[in-house]
């Protein structure tokens, strides 16, 4: 259900060659109630279900971290079992009221995607925060990459966050409410390197505008965070990024050497780091940014102005 006051005033714009009068303002205006509530800064999600994508290590690690910090209830996927719930264990560890589950699946598998939402509606009836992070750089200028790696590179960075934000958008309509954050990426609005994850990034970027377009008039959100270069374990090498396109065990990752290209086209050769873009997505995934939605949000220390 949309939210009605806002409707009839879009509809009045649309229907009639119409300015707005300071009574229709007030018509539409929350009541007094709604903007006297005080928000609680230190549980800043407190009670919400949160799906986080690529939770295991990283930007989305320390993401999934944060939201239980702040009192979400978090949903953790990433591909390795083990490695998953290591992670979540961690977080337990750390808060010992964080509320954290895992679900290991691969985000490029859409019959998985449909048995997560299935379980996530069964098991808490409503979902109010997708959170989609899972994916990676390649180390192709445009005209190398070979026709398996085109694939697997689009479907991981952008036909799998479209598949989530649609299974998501199921739930959060008819509840009337939701947070959806994409990170994204730099490259999404200044390909610097990695020719397919530029072009998907860039993909993600307007897709988040289609889905906010979508949403106007309900309570429902959807925005992109930018990272700039962040230290990960993946953007140094540390990760195997290739997620098994390698026939040989023994091959080496295909990670791109991100630093000489931060120093020679950054105006600031300053990383960020994974609890900057964090905090970022958990400012956009509450109510605090209610009022934001379809934007692309950059988090990159001043390194591309």
């Amino acid at each position: 259900m949309v939210n009605e006051r806002l409707l009839r005033l879009d509809e009045k714009y649309i229907n009639q060659s119409w300015q707005p009068t300071s009574d229709d303002y007030r018509a539409i205006a929350p009541k007094e109630d709604e903007m006297n509530y005080t928000f609680n800064y230190s549980r800043m999600v407190d009670g919400k279900i949160a799906l986080i994508t690529g939770a295991s290590d990283g930007m989305g690690f320390k993401m999934a971290e944060v939201y239980a910090q702040h009192g979400a209830k978090v949903i953790m996927i990433a591909r390795r079992a083990a490695k998953l719930e290591a992670a979540a264990q961690k977080i337990r560890d750390r808060f010992d009221y964080a509320e954290v589950c895992t679900f290991p699946m691969d985000v490029t598998d859409t019959e998985k995607i449909k048995e997560l939402f299935a379980w996530i509606k069964e098991k808490f009836g409503r979902l109010d925060i997708l959170v989609n992070n899972a994916g990676a750089g390649d180390p192709y200028i445009a005209e190398t990459p070979p026709d398996e790696d085109v694939d697997w590179y689009i479907d991981l960075n952008l036909k799998a966050p479209v598949r989530f934000t649609r299974e998501a958008l199921k739930i959060m309509l008819p509840q009337n409410y939701g947070h959806i954050v994409n990170i994204s990426s730099i490259n999404g609005t200044r390909p610097l390197c990695g020719a397919v994850y530029s072009g998907a990034k860039g993909g993600l970027n307007n897709w988040t505008k289609a889905v906010a377009i979508r949403c106007v008039g309900t309570n429902i959100n959807c925005n992109v965070v930018g990272p700039g270069f962040t230290v990960t374990p993946l953007a140094l090498g540390q990760e195997d990024n290739n997620y098994g396109l390698d026939k040989d065990p023994n091959a080496k990752p295909k990670t791109v050497d991100y630093l000489p290209i931060l120093h020679k086209k950054s105006v600031r050769n300053v990383p960020t780091f994974c609890v900057d873009q964090a905090h970022l997505a958990l400012f956009l995934g509450s109510d605090l940014a209610r009022c934001i939605t379809g934007q692309i949000v950059n988090c990159d220390n001043g390194q591309y102005l």
